[in-house]
């Protein structure tokens, strides 16, 4: 049975593939998609540090 921490976790996680998930439907063209993904690569290298 997962305790608070590992449920919160878990229900992070699906919420940020959601929020991931309805921007790249929102995206219409490739330069779109593009700065999209420079977004989400800025946000991964601060997650790093």
């Amino acid at each position: 049975m997962p305790n608070s921490a590992e449920t919160i976790e878990n229900l992070a996680r699906k919420l940020e593939r959601v929020r991931i998930l309805n921007d790249l439907k929102e995206c219409r063209t490739l330069e779109e998609y593009q700065e999209l993904t420079k977004k989400y690569e800025v946000l991964c290298n601060d997650d790093k540090e």
